[in-house]
């Protein structure tokens, strides 16, 4: 039995996959399979991976008779595998050479964690790094998929966690992470760059951004009810979740009303259009993007950043958040921020005894 068992999907590869397979023969750890799943690739992708099959017993490969799309396909590659440890990686990405054995070594140090992850360098199309992915905790996981594309899992976790969902194409990944954290409770995390995650134009996530976005709404639908039992004490992080559901006009009764009752500073908001003139709170890209509405009636933006206070929007001056309460008059206050932002700059006004606060919905 090979210690690491490693699926690598492929579809039309042929421009990375070279670089994808070499970086796995050059991993430390040498005790792995590799099982290469040909999705019906049309390219001169199979020529390629049945000579490196050739060339090493530890190299399979699957060929589909119809394409199955990842997530069917990352399924046919593990019931195939044998490994202690399993993970999955893409046609177009690469491992540093210690990849396996760090994360194989932290799995044997440390019995009781289903799965680890680690962080990883961005690339580009030329495989020129541009920066880190590091912002992994367990809580940020239940309102985005932090994992990243260095994983590792154990092998007997499929026992409780079952295969991928092939209804979940394009968030197979997501879908799967959050099943084991609510399986385990746990998946753990290296602060280590150990792969690199190459960005590209035809790249899937490039090519169906908005497709991405439409099932990660509809896979935080389906788990509501976990998500807020898992984050009752990080209202930031429901509020966050509430806003992204409805910039998207997904935010249907049964959601709002579940967000509401949990983050009740949520009734506080108005969802009607203001009626007098307002100071818009943010002016960042949200902010500016609120001029093109809102410009007959804001007076000023009002913002925490002091290098930007004292400049202008358009015209319209810049004040610090504190100006912004004390000079408010009779003028109303509307956030102009990402969801991310919106509870602490709600939690700001109301502390201020702000009790009427608008939303800029960008379109």
């Amino acid at each position: 039995m090979p210690k690491v068992s490693i699926v690598l999907p492929t579809y039309n590869g042929e421009k990375y996959i070279k670089e994808s397979i070499e970086s796995i023969l050059s991993q430390t750890l040498t005790d792995w399979e590799l099982i290469i799943v040909n999705d019906c690739s049309k390219d001169t992708t199979a020529s390629i991976i049945s000579e490196y099959a050739s060339e090493d017993d530890r190299i399979k490969i699957i060929t589909n008779e119809q394409n199955q799309k990842l997530p069917e396909s990352l399924n046919i590659g593990f019931r195939q595998a044998c490994g202690e440890y399993l993970t999955w990686t893409s046609d177009d990405n690469m491992y540093k050479p210690q990849a396996l054995k760090t994360m194989a070594d932290y799995l044997d140090s440390n019995q009781e964690c289903p799965m680890v992850c680690t962080n990883m360098h961005i690339v580009n199309s030329d495989g020129q790094y541009m920066y880190d992915k590091c912002q992994f905790s367990i809580e940020q996981m239940f309102c985005s998929n932090c994992v990243g594309a260095c994983f590792l899992y154990r092998h007997s976790i499929l026992k409780t966690v079952g295969e991928y969902d092939k209804k979940r194409f394009l968030v197979e990944d997501y879908d799967y992470w959050l099943r084991i954290l609510f399986a385990y409770g746990r998946i753990d995390f290296i602060n280590e760059a150990l792969y690199r995650y190459r960005v590209h134009e035809n790249s899937l996530s490039e090519k169906r951004e908005d497709d991405i976005i439409t099932e990660l709404l509809n896979l935080r639908k389906d788990y509501i009810d976990e998500l807020i039992s898992n984050l009752q004490n990080r209202k930031d992080l429901l509020c966050r979740i509430y806003f992204e559901f409805k910039f998207k006009n997904r935010l249907d009764n049964a959601i709002s009303n579940k967000l509401l009752k949990t983050v009740p500073e949520l009734n506080k908001i108005c969802y009607e259009e203001p009626e007098s003139h307002i100071i818009v709170y943010g002016a960042g890209n949200y902010g500016r993007n609120a001029y093109e509405k809102y410009h007959d009636i804001i007076d000023f933006y009002a913002d925490k950043n002091e290098n930007i206070v004292g400049k202008a929007i358009n015209d319209i001056p810049i004040i610090s958040t504190k100006d912004m309460i004390n000079n408010r008059k009779d003028r109303d206050i509307m956030i102009a921020a990402g969801p991310e932002k919106i509870y602490d700059f709600v939690q700001y006004l109301i502390s201020n005894k702000i009790n009427r606060i608008y939303i800029f919905y960008p379109n």
